[in-house]
């Protein structure tokens, strides 16, 4: 009796064992950000290399010539889908409310202060559609 349960516990383990790489992030498998270096994700630097696929060095991303959406989603299925360009590289075509003016890869809402966490611009301005940029409050013209 022993016996068997030393063997169903050495079979368990093996189980286990063999399915923890499986258990890990895989840049196509969710809507996730993907890990640098990983399809999806940042190049890794300072020489521009990825663990998987190739390096845009323009853009700064990781990608796969042979599926280039692989591993981008443009924030979700709810604000747009991956789309290939004729150099067959990925692309968001965001639905309406959403853009990729600041982030080609990543489609956000037309407010950015909706999603300030992965929306805001590196320089950290709003454009507030009078065609400047800081604070929505305006000047008072005198007229009381």
């Amino acid at each position: 009796m022993q016996r068997v349960n030393a063997w169903v516990g050495i079979r368990v383990g093996v189980l286990v064992l063999a399915t923890l790489p499986f258990a890990c992030f895989k840049g196509a498998d969710r809507e996730k950000e993907a890990p640098p270096g990983n399809v999806g994700g940042l190049c890794l630097a300072p020489d521009g290399h990825c663990m998987e696929g190739e390096c845009n060095k323009d853009e700064n991303y990781c990608f796969d010539r042979a599926s280039p959406c692989r591993g981008f989603f443009c924030g979700g299925s709810d604000r747009g889908v991956c789309m290939i360009t004729g150099d067959f590289q990925p692309s968001c075509s965001c639905l309406p409310g959403y853009n990729n003016d600041d982030f080609s890869l990543y489609c956000c809402p037309d407010d950015p202060l909706a999603d300030p966490e992965n929306c805001l611009p590196p320089d950290g301005s709003v454009d507030d559609d009078d065609g400047d940029t800081g604070s929505d409050e305006s000047s008072s013209s005198g007229v009381g």
